[in-house]
């Protein structure tokens, strides 16, 4: 899976899920800011290959003989790469860099990656130095994947077939003359066993799906345009364990097996590196008497896999009323409360920072001491509503933003989204009034809403909202229409039959922006370094006072994202500025509080 000289396209000509075996999400997808160690056995036969069944124990204990070699892969923004080549992908969400043991195409590997609502994509890579004893392949050897390849769905079940073939094409140099390697590639992934993996250090894991791909590929050289007349075809199986989980990986083991599906030629198995965990309590309010007991917490990564509610991790709440998220990698994270209604009626979801969206709770970063501990949520209510109007939307999934897709695969997915928190806002004032979770069929419908002037948010913790429905409830109003698409990086409403408040993204070259502008809870500002740097990121009042200091100190090259929010600072509504020093350059925005 790591080559890239050789990938794949799938297409998906048959999805089936059986109600047997785990259900693998996104969750076990790699996550921007994590790394994982990998341990690589290449000796051929020193392990058994996987065999298929349900409820099975692989019990690889013990044989660690041959795990030799090791590295830490790390997955991070695409831009922190070397600036020559990220600009040839574009598109990319994510990046990584190997090393394997063979010194071959494999080794000193950037590779570039789109995660998104259907899963893991590879669209490039290129290998960095001339690898020993291999004379044919040049320096900065480049591959362009198109269309991009699907590596492992964002849903994986056992008993699911999928099929692929695919094209790409690896540039190089031999004896300083240009050369092409065009390779096509068939491919037939299955889910064929679940169970319990016990991996060779003794780490055991649980609901974990087996799966086996069988892979035929053919390589043709051509060098300065022409066909050499060489062809490279190969045949072997690959197995992967994979599973739920927030450390960062997508394969807990990896196996590359002969044709004859008799012999281990390599494998490796995957260790989370810098991990620790997030724990507090939740009170039912602020002067925290009554700890809160019913419910769960949600954990969530900045930067997370995909669009449709990416949820790393729950906690239930115990009788101290205390959650906790264990061996999370160092990182940015929000925690969610989501009590249990019965017991706390007229309660909101509640994020660390007792706010009621994602947009306003400030984020718990876990690094260095590899611990968080003693977060306090106080749970935030809404009013009782006795009015007489109603409203009522859907919220879906858009696909019209992705590469097509092959109609069988988009049947089978669920383009309903349930579970999201929809927050009807009073306006102005931005306050949450009345919050309702959609349906398994995506929809939502509130009743007994007071008469007066709001507004909606859909509450997707990474997702931006384009814009949203301004109305008005009076005297018995039935709003309907209020519907949503939820894209592969933002939300957008899409009925124009409602008055719509298109919210806007101001940017600064490229290096500073904030969103929306004006807002009305939170205003997010993105900052976007290039390259390390030295940086300053502070926020002014009209008199040029500054009021908050929001970083300052070294920045490694990437996406940094930071909430401003002038009522958490007991300041009125009203425009403010925003001012980055990154190195030499200063850089401001005016952002308008309502």
């Amino acid at each position: 899976m790591k080559k890239v000289v050789t990938s794949f396209l799938f297409a998906f000509s048959f999805l089936s899920s059986f109600a047997q075996g785990p259900v693998i999400e996104g969750t076990y997808l790699p996550v921007r800011g994590t790394a994982v160690k990998e341990v690589w056995d290449t000796v051929p036969g020193s392990l058994f290959v996987p065999y298929p069944g349900q409820d099975t124990i692989w019990d690889y204990s013990g044989l660690n003989a041959n795990f030799t070699d090791t590295f830490v892969i790390k997955t991070f923004h695409p831009d922190s790469t070397l600036n020559q080549y990220h600009q040839y992908f574009p598109e990319a969400t994510h990046a990584s860099y190997l090393r394997t043991p063979f010194n071959n195409l494999s080794d000193s590997l950037y590779s570039y990656y789109i995660i998104d609502t259907v899963g893991l994509h590879m669209i490039g890579g290129f290998n960095i130095k001339v690898p020993a004893g291999n004379t044919y392949v040049g320096l900065d050897t480049t591959s362009i994947i198109n269309p991009k390849e699907l590596y492992v769905p964002n849903v994986a079940t056992y008993g699911m077939t999928l099929t692929n073939v695919s094209n790409y094409i690896t540039y190089g140099k031999y004896n300083g003359m240009p050369i092409q390697i065009r390779g096509a590639k068939t491919k037939i992934l299955s889910g064929i066993g679940y169970g319990t993996l016990i991996m060779p250090n003794g780490s055991i894991f649980t609901n974990v799906l087996l799966t086996k791909i069988q892979v035929s590929t053919i390589d043709s050289v051509f060098m300065s345009g022409s066909y050499t007349g060489l062809n490279f075809p190969q045949n072997f199986i690959e197995y992967s364990f994979i599973a739920n989980n927030t450390f960062g990986s997508s394969s807990l083991m990896y196996f590359n097996v002969n044709s004859a599906n008799t012999m281990v030629s390599y494998s490796w198995y995957t260790l989370p590196v810098d991990f620790g965990y997030i724990s507090g309590t939740v009170y039912d309010s602020l002067n925290e008497t009554n700890v809160v007991t019913h419910g769960e917490a949600y954990l969530y990564r900045e930067n997370s896999n995909f669009a449709k509610n990416d949820i790393l991790d729950k906690s239930p709440l115990d009788s101290l009323g205390n959650f906790k998220f264990d061996s999370i990698p160092y990182g940015e994270y929000r925690i969610a409360i989501r009590p249990d209604l019965l017991y706390y009626p007229n309660v909101l979801t509640t994020y660390y920072g007792d706010s009621t969206d994602w947009l306003s709770a400030p984020s718990i970063i876990t690094m260095n001491d590899s611990s968080s501990d003693g977060h306090k949520i106080h749970l935030q209510y809404h009013p009782d509503s006795v009015g007489q109007g109603q409203i009522q939307g859907n919220l879906d999934v858009d696909f019209s933003g992705m590469v097509q897709e092959n109609a069988n695969y988009q049947a089978h997915r669920s383009n309903p989204i349930p579970g999201i928190d929809i927050i009807v806002q009073k306006k102005p004032g931005g306050s949450a009034m009345r919050e309702v979770k959609t349906t398994s069929s995506g929809s939502f419908e509130l009743n007994n809403l007071s008469d007066g002037n709001y507004d909606i948010f859909v509450d997707i913790p990474g997702l931006h909202m384009t814009g949203t429905y301004d109305f008005t409830i009076a005297g018995g109003t039935l709003v309907s229409c209020l519907n949503f698409t939820s894209g592969l990086d933002s939300i957008r409403p899409t009925c124009s039959m409602v008055g719509i408040n298109e919210q806007k993204l101001i940017e600064n070259n490229g290096i500073l922006a904030v969103y929306p502008n004006p807002y009305s809870t939170s205003a997010t500002i993105k900052v976007n370094l290039e390259e390390k740097s030295e940086i300053t990121l502070e926020v002014y009042n009209v008199l040029g006072k500054r009021i908050q200091l929001l970083d300052k100190g070294s920045k490694q090259a990437g996406i940094y994202f930071y909430n401003f929010n002038a009522k958490s600072l007991n300041l009125s509504s009203g425009i403010y500025f925003i001012k980055l020093t990154a190195g030499n350059r200063n850089n401001v925005l005016k952002v308008i509080e309502q």
